[in-house]
């Protein structure tokens, strides 16, 4: 184990402190914060060093602490707050770790909070807290964010327990049912029927994902190289290989008919465009950048009203949706497990909130049972 005082020179004159730290083999640096001149130090300067040096200090005996199996009191005193940013930092942009922590600054305001004063109480009051800025689902994602976290302190030694053990499990939010908006191929026809004056791309980039289920983060950036034409039996085959924004997951995915002539239709439209390496090209957006996304959904809710759907229960993830109940509709072997993979679910589970089915195959089912003679009963 080691810890050393380092300098890094800035380009005003001075020099910035951090500790270099080795243990187990691993390597980090510790940026403190702390700026002196890189000339003769003034009185603040060997001030500022001597707090480096404590610190330094605190850092060699908060590992000799933890290489010893035991607990430092004083993390219970800790600033939550200021060991969540952190913690925050190190994990995905995408996860809900840095929306939490906003919830969390909202709910305490201006006052500290440290890892003592988290208890089933507390915790009880930022979930009713959350449930009056956020849906129930939401909540639970987020309350289920905070206790991997502090779970993650008890098993670092910096908590003796987690005060999530000690909430009764009543107390702890439960997933319930969501509305979620699926187009019957009745209503995606009348959308297709209706003449609204949006960029044509952005009603056939919505409707290729209602044939194909991906996700705005994967379809907005799908290249032409990522179509793949496979002859399978003297037919032509088409596949989708790409990587699930959201999951990382490497996906080959076969196109549906529909999404095929889609892109038909987009390769012609290409000669006369611009040879983009993009199926989409006019709906592009970068990375982190949203305001695509924004206007695709403003627009798609301007077409449904005009086809005479809800504008309200209009916006792009619709399209997911509405894949996947299709294809549970109209697929004779449309089961959960193979919807799951085409819609690159990592848990079945998440799959499962398709497997409602509209009211018209429900009356096809209970048609389908037997008549009886009830002559011989009267």
């Amino acid at each position: 184990m080691g810890i050393h005082l380092r300098e890094k020179k800035l380009g005003n004159g001075q020099v910035s402190l951090y500790l270099d730290i080795y243990h187990n083999k691993h390597r980090w640096y510790e940026f403190l914060d702390i700026h002196i001149s890189k000339g003769k130090p003034s009185a603040e300067d060997k001030e500022k060093r001597q707090l480096a040096q404590q610190i330094k200090i605190k850092r060699e005996n908060e590992l000799i602490v933890q290489d010893n199996g035991l607990i430092n009191r004083g993390h219970q005193k800790a600033d939550f707050v200021r060991w969540f940013e952190t913690y925050a930092l190190e994990k995905p942009a995408k996860s809900h770790y840095r929306l939490v922590l906003r919830y969390i600054k909202d709910y305490i305001g201006h006052r500290s909070l440290t890892f003592q004063a988290i208890t089933p109480e507390w915790i009880k009051g930022f979930i009713m807290f959350l449930l009056t800025k956020v849906s129930n689902n939401t909540a639970r994602d987020y309350v289920k964010s905070m206790r991997t976290a502090l779970g993650d302190a008890e098993r670092t030694d910096i908590i003796r327990k987690s005060p999530f053990r000690l909430l009764e499990k009543k107390d702890m939010l439960r997933y319930q049912d969501s509305f979620r908006k699926a187009y019957s191929v009745e209503e995606l026809q009348r959308l297709i029927a209706t003449p609204f004056d949006i960029p044509l791309q952005m009603k056939e980039v919505y409707l290729f994902s209602c044939f194909s289920g991906l996700r705005w983060s994967d379809v907005n950036g799908l290249r032409w190289s990522q179509i793949i034409v496979k002859q399978i039996a003297d037919e032509e085959h088409y596949f989708i290989n790409f990587q699930q924004e959201k999951t990382e997951g490497i996906e080959y995915q076969p196109l549906s008919a529909q999404a095929v002539e889609i892109l038909q239709r987009r390769k012609i439209r290409r000669m006369e465009e611009s040879l983009s390496a993009y199926v989409f090209p006019d709906i592009r957006e970068l990375k982190n950048n949203r305001s695509m996304n924004r206007r695709i959904n403003y627009c798609l809710k301007a077409w449904a009203e005009a086809a005479g759907l809800n504008p309200k229960q209009m916006h792009f993830h619709t399209s997911r949706h509405t894949f996947a109940t299709n294809l549970l509709e109209h697929s004779p072997d449309g089961d959960l497990w193979t919807v799951s993979k085409l819609l690159g679910h990592k848990s079945i589970q998440t799959t499962m909130i398709y497997a409602k089915v509209r009211d018209k195959r429900k009356a096809a089912a209970v048609k389908s049972l037997p008549m009886l003679n009830l002559q011989a009963a009267i």
